[in-house]
């Protein structure tokens, strides 16, 4: 059976209601080929939808907010619009109102969408003559019509996730709703946070897919495939990367890198030479299923007639890795990003580590909304958003580096950098999203 079909197959059965079935699509092997655009819409539609009807309830519920109101606007959408839109949108029409009222008592979340776009179906439309004050005349009537005690809007000081609300938008709002209503406006922050927070057990199967893919580039980029020590840079590799994820068909949400590490110092430039010997790093992240990675994995260029990394490499990697459990050790559900990042610097340092923490939540964005764990210029506590307390159902960047003597290199500090994608599962454990690096790629001479 062709993926396209299972996935539509999988599709039928679930809205059909067919609960005791537990089928899943089958993703494709990432050798091979990626899902297209369409069987990727069939996913992520019912996603939206779903999460729509079981997430955003206990959501609204938890803080205190009756309505949500999103006004975004053409090639200016607020953050949060991407995981409420699906990819047959490519932006928002003209003016989009979202709004999204939570009537309690169990009953599932209204949404609609001011203005003349259902967006496949998702929202209800409320008519509107044309975008501008009549949008906002019906958005005062869609307001007085439900009656909310508490209107949440997308404005923060502390999280830009939450913040995207633009003057113009709520200089409008705010006319609109008028005097009366006024007072009922709050910030929206933390229900911003949660809603893309917050993830599906059927995005995290499919999550397991996009960084399968990932791990895949790096694959071939730390190969002779691309590799040929003495000739080719750090340049080379970082463009072709590039270009074979847009040669797949997927995004990206920064320009990849390459750095090398090398015995008697590094290059003086990033364009350096690739030469045996070299240690290399890389940072490197797509975008696929309207989902992002983050990924840094390090390459060894074996030397004529060696056959692995020499001794001192292997033991600075595995002392990041072992910083890598020390960091989910402490980043319990419950736990606050400051309160992870103390005790793991403190337990770090306790084992004779050095240690380097500047974790990030990941997801809908590439340095998404959740509890960071430090900053990479910034190893105390973070205010506010380093507050926040990790929650079940949540992936996790966890980046970090560990700087490590390399006996075989006279005694060199050498700093051994790893990021990896994690989830915490519903029941409170961490797990890697494909696994972690633990053994070197290696580069033939």
């Amino acid at each position: 059976m062709s993926t396209l079909r299972t996935v539509s197959r999988v599709l039928a059965l679930s809205l059909l209601g067919a609960a005791a079935l537990v089928a899943q699509p089958v993703f494709p092997d990432a050798t091979q080929r990626i899902l297209t655009h369409r069987e990727q819409n069939e996913l992520i539609t019912p996603w939206i939808k779903q999460r729509f009807d079981t997430l955003l309830p206990g959501l609204m519920t938890r803080e205190g907010i009756d309505m949500w109101i999103i006004p975004t606007r053409e090639y200016n959408e607020d953050p949060v619009f991407g995981s409420m839109s699906p990819i047959t949108y490519y932006a928002s029409r003209r003016r989009t109102i979202l709004v999204f009222f939570n009537p309690g008592g169990g009953k599932p979340v209204e949404r609609y969408s001011i203005g003349r776009f259902d967006y496949d179906r998702i929202y209800t439309p409320v008519p509107a003559e044309s975008t501008g004050p009549a949008q906002y005349g019906a958005l005062r009537r869609l307001v007085e019509e439900k009656n909310p005690g508490v209107i949440g809007i997308n404005e923060s000081d502390s999280w830009n996730h939450a913040d995207g609300i633009t003057a113009n938008e709520k200089r409008r709002l705010m006319e609109a709703l008028g005097p009366d209503l006024n007072p009922r406006v709050k910030s929206a922050e933390n229900l911003a946070v949660g809603w893309l927070e917050v993830k599906l057990a059927e995005e995290l199967q499919a999550y397991r897919h996009v960084m399968t893919v990932a791990h895949l580039v790096i694959r071939e980029a730390f190969s002779n495939q691309v590799v040929t020590p003495g000739q080719t840079t750090t340049q080379d590799v970082a463009w072709w990367m590039r270009q074979r994820v847009a040669e797949m068909g997927l995004g990206q949400w920064f320009h990849p890198s390459i750095t090398i590490w090398r015995q008697g110092g590094t290059p003086a430039t990033a364009q350096g030479v690739i030469q045996p010997g070299d240690m290399l790093h890389t940072d490197f992240g797509i975008v696929y299923l309207g989902f992002s990675t983050d990924t840094q994995h390090l390459a060894y260029v074996l030397k004529p007639g060696e056959t692995d990394a020499p001794q001192g490499l292997k033991d600075g990697l595995r002392a990041a890795n072992r910083l890598q459990e020390i960091t989910l050790l402490q980043a319990q559900p419950g736990r606050t990003g400051n309160q992870a990042l103390a005790a793991a610097i403190a337990l770090a340092k306790s084992e004779g580590l050095v240690p380097h923490i500047y974790c990030h939540a990941i997801g809908y964005h590439g340095h998404a909304a959740g509890p960071p764990i430090g900053m990479s210029d910034n190893q105390v506590a973070i205010p506010v958003r380093g507050d926040a307390i990790f929650r079940p159902n949540t992936w996790h960047s966890i980046e970090l580096n560990a700087t490590h003597l390399v006996p075989e290199w006279g005694g060199q500090a050498v700093r051994f950098s790893l990021e990896e994608d994690a989830a915490i599962l519903d029941d409170g454990r961490w797990d890697w999203i494909s696994g972690r690096q633990t053994e070197f790629y290696l580069i033939k001479p």
